[in-house]
Parts: structure tokens; C-alpha cells; sequence
């Protein structure tokens, strides 16, 4: 492999990582701008690469959706799931929904 060549898998290998950190940092900041907005601290929360409950099927690859149990202010404990990013900017948007538990 030519030395020009290996510069340039080097360059595409960081510029994944970014993304990759950038993806994951901005989900978690959706969420808890979105928690704090509704009152709620976020207890628990875990990122779903695959079984993403209600949102399996209409959520797109530059979304992020969070399996979470949050407490009110009262200390009420509460679990559902969050998907932060809209379908369309995945992430470059703001938008968070929540689905909770029955």
C-alpha cells in the first residue's frame, strides 16, 4: 500500500470515529435536554442498536432511541423509550418523542 494510500484510510478511519462520537454525544445531549425540559432526571438510560420497541419500525439510521426510566420531581419512577432526531435530519433536528410503559 502506497504511503499516499494509507494517509487517506487514516483520514476516512477519523472521520468515521467523529461521526460515529458525534452520533452517540448528541443523542445523549437530546436526552436530557428533553428530560430536564419535562421535569425528569433520567435514571437509566441504554441505547438501542436494534430492538428499539415502539419505534422499530419508523425510526431511521440517523436517529438515536434510548430504552429509559426516569423519576418525576415527586420521585415517581417511570420507563419507556425515547428517540431523539427527526426521521428526515436524523439529529440535526431537535425533536424527541417518548413512548411510555403501560
Amino acid at each position: 500500500m502506497a504511503p499516499v494510500e494509507v494517509v487517506w484510510l487514516v483520514a476516512a478511519l477519523g472521520l468515521v470515529a467523529l461521526v460515529v462520537a458525534w452520533h452517540f454525544r448528541r443523542g445523549a445531549s437530546l436526552l436530557s435536554g428533553w428530560a430536564e425540559r419535562n421535569g425528569y432526571q433520567v435514571v437509566h438510560s441504554e441505547y438501542r442498536y436494534f430492538f428499539r420497541g415502539p419505534f422499530f419500525w419508523t425510526t431511521s439510521n440517523g436517529q438515536a432511541v434510548y430504552r429509559v426510566t426516569v423519576a418525576d420531581q415527586a420521585g415517581n419512577a417511570r420507563s419507556g423509550w425515547v428517540r431523539c432526531g427527526g426521521w428526515l435530519l436524523g439529529l440535526l433536528s431537535d425533536h424527541v418523542e417518548a413512548r411510555w410503559d403501560c
